[in-house]
């Protein structure tokens, strides 16, 4: 999670989103409906982390994929956790705290630029952080340099959106002002429109053998509420809706609400089902990995 500015795109636009989060950190994770803990579970698993490695976590937030990453390297492992947001770190720093785990070590950084050694890491992991980079190819590249010949990037991200929750959405991302843009324009952004052009930028900064695994995941609101108050505590709120003039906000959140009143199911609950994608690609051997430009940073 960076503040740092793009020179293409929507994400140019993208100010400021480390405090977005900052903004964000006490209600992230924290309304009983959120997914991030499955995403990071399972991202750490298809990693295929083994005791005794080094791992990178790259905006580790609260630690949702650190605590999991920490368990699976075992005490002769290492784990660093690195996010931009002092408050995301913060509560980071009480899970590893609560777990007991001695092999973590958190560092307040640029997720894009962690303060590491080239060749230092054997998997870097970077569990629904991409999306929300200004410049994500430049941070793949120097997410490679820090992996050693052979080692692994896994990352999560999501790929799409319920198609009855579109109009909900575009309500909201349709009140947020210029230069910033609209949540979901900033999320399928190229390269994340598709799973194929992530593996083939991937594979243009260097990486081998990409490949996304796909995941459908089903999140039930009890009321419109409920689903806002998520929100607050997530990434539409701390990527773009924030932005919304205050006096615009209002209108925008009753049509959103209203939408919502045309896809409640008869027991007056709210069903939403996103999909996720986890892509795993390799740093190529060392005896790959010669000559190739990309490699550096």
């Amino acid at each position: 999670m960076t503040s740092s500015r793009d020179d293409s795109g929507p994400g140019s636009a993208a100010i400021g989103v480390a405090a977005g989060f900052d903004a964000a950190a006490e209600a992230y994770d924290a309304t009983g409906t959120e997914f991030f803990a499955h995403l990071a579970g399972r991202l750490v698993d298809l990693a295929g982390i083994r005791p005794g490695v080094t791992v990178l976590d790259v905006g580790c937030g609260k630690g949702a994929a650190t605590v999991p990453a920490a368990r699976a390297a075992g005490p002769e492992g290492q784990v660093t956790g690195v996010d931009a947001s002092a408050a995301m770190l913060a509560h980071a720093t009480e899970a590893v705290r609560r777990h007991g785990l001695a092999n973590v070590t958190l560092l307040r950084a640029d997720a894009a630029d962690p303060p590491l050694g080239s060749g230092s890491v054997d998997v870097l992991l970077a569990s629904s952080v991409i999306q929300f980079l200004d410049r994500p190819r430049q941070a793949v590249r120097r997410w490679l340099s820090l992996l050693t010949p052979g080692g692994t990037m896994a990352l999560s991200w999501g790929m799409t959106q319920d198609p009855a929750w579109v109009p909900v959405m575009a309500a909201l991302d349709a009140a947020v002002p210029a230069p910033t843009p609209g949540f979901e324009a900033f999320l399928r952004r190229p390269p994340f429109d598709s799973p194929a052009n992530l593996e083939r930028m991937l594979s243009e900064c260097g990486y081998d053998g990409a490949v996304t695994h796909a995941e459908l995941i089903t999140t039930v609101y009890d009321s419109e509420m409920q689903w806002w108050h998520a929100c607050l505590g997530q990434a539409p709120w701390a990527v773009a809706w924030r932005h919304i003039p205050p006096s615009a906000l209002p209108a925008a959140r009753a049509e959103a609400f209203r939408l919502l009143e045309e896809i409640r199911g008869p027991d007056g609950r709210l069903t939403r089902t996103l999909g996720f994608g986890y892509t795993i690609a390799r740093r190529p051997p060392a005896s790959q990995a010669t000559g190739r430009p990309d490699v550096a940073r």
